[in-house]
């Protein structure tokens, strides 16, 4: 079994469950700001992810993948791409605001897989890779539909009427 292969799913699983951590981290955020609605967007973020990483994981079974430490991932982005920046979250954004973050995630795991397809030596991750872009493709379009029914918030959605302090 080629070491390729086997170090491109530990990749792949590594994105996918980072993800889904990721995910659970800003629901339990969103739910601490009592914002439940996104708070469970982000669990149905982290639930897709979670089904995204069972399948990789299926196709990863027959390989002994390697254990790498966090400084051996090779990612196109800082962090796995299916990871977002929490920089790019706020504690009042609206589900809108949820799908467009988790959309740019699946846009940059599309980027990762396409990237492998096309400049990966090895033929067999080529063909794994363009697979997993075009699954990637498929969660793109489903969200792009989704916010396309989701309503746009209004420009001043961040304003907080309420003032930060805490009074005894």
């Amino acid at each position: 079994m080629s070491t390729k292969v086997a170090t491109f799913l530990a990749h792949a699983l590594a994105m996918e469950n980072e993800a889904a951590d990721r995910y659970d981290e800003l629901a339990d955020s969103m739910e601490v700001h009592n914002n439940p609605d996104v708070a469970e967007m982000f669990r149905q973020m982290a639930k897709f992810s979670r089904l995204h990483g069972a399948s990789v994981a299926a196709r990863a079974a027959p390989y002994d993948l390697p254990k790498l430490k966090s400084w051996q991932y090779r990612w196109n982005t800082p962090e796995p791409a299916e990871v977002g920046p929490v920089d790019d979250t706020h504690y009042m954004m609206t589900p809108y605001h949820a799908l467009a973050f988790a959309l740019e995630n699946e846009r940059r795991g599309m980027e990762f897989y396409a990237d492998e397809a096309a400049a990966n030596p090895e033929k067999d991750v080529r063909d794994m890779a363009a697979e997993m872009a075009a699954e990637e493709a498929e969660h793109v379009a489903e969200l792009e539909g989704w916010i396309a029914r989701t309503p746009k918030p209004a420009a001043d959605w961040s304003e907080d009427e309420d003032d930060a302090v805490v009074v005894d």
